[in-house]
């Protein structure tokens, strides 16, 4: 383990394994795959936003029957034979991997996860850095359980310290995000029990940087630009366990 002293004197703590990657995002955003799936016809509007089309529900559903049975469908990376993933999504993942060839399996399991849970508003995004993709707490965890590197941004409102970081994260983010490192925001008074228990945060701003679903290092309170694109290139360079 290291801590490494930002100039303001926050904190980046790290500590991390070896090992091997699954794909991370590449090419359109998830709002632009969004939009496509909208003009294909898989997602249509309702009064709570976009939910799955009967269509695409029918086949879902036949899929998560079959994979109920114990029959694994080829189009599953090993982090999701591995994981224990619901039937329901690993089905999502399936259909969506057939009607997406050029998305990538980090981006397909993204998808899955938030189509699996479109019974409730989308979680509140004023505080995401640009780049970052707003995530109830149940989806932070699916996510980073099953993707390998993530960046997490917890945040909360009436936050000066928030203020600042947040234009700083969307300077490393926003105008060219690396494509092997996933990135996301959540609100923290939303799930701050979940928070605590599974990642040690007590308060925002806190940045985690999360490798093979666990904790390699976290920025706590405010850093500068330098310290977080210092950190993140250290990151991009470690690669999870087997």
């Amino acid at each position: 383990m290291t801590i490494e002293n930002s100039s303001d004197g926050s904190q980046a703590v790290t500590d991390g394994d070896p090992g091997e990657d699954m794909p991370a995002a590449t090419g359109r955003s998830i709002d632009e795959i969004i939009d496509g799936l909208v003009a294909g016809g898989t997602l249509e509007s309702s009064a709570t936003g976009l939910v799955p089309s009967e269509a695409f529900r029918a086949t879902v559903t036949e899929r998560r029957t079959a994979i109920a049975k114990g029959d694994l469908p080829g189009s599953l990376p090993d982090r999701l034979r591995t994981a224990d993933v619901e039937p329901k999504v690993l089905a999502t993942y399936d259909v969506l991997s057939e009607r997406l060839p050029d998305v990538s399996p980090t981006q397909v399991v993204v998808l899955a996860v938030l189509l699996t849970s479109t019974d409730r508003a989308r979680p509140p995004g004023s505080g995401a850095p640009d780049g970052f993709l707003p995530v109830h707490g149940d989806e932070l965890e699916r996510l980073v359980t099953l993707c390998d590197r993530c960046v997490v941004y917890v945040w909360r409102d009436d936050c000066a310290p928030c203020e600042q970081v947040r234009p700083t994260l969307s300077g490393v983010f926003g105008a060219d995000p690396p494509d092997d490192v996933l990135a996301l925001s959540v609100y923290g008074p939303d799930c701050a029990t979940r928070l605590q228990r599974t990642y040690d945060v007590v308060g925002a701003p806190t940045t985690l940087f999360t490798l093979d679903g666990r904790v390699d290092a976290r920025f706590v309170g405010v850093a500068d630009k330098g310290a977080f694109e210092r950190e993140l290139d250290t990151f991009r360079n470690r690669t999870p366990t087997p």
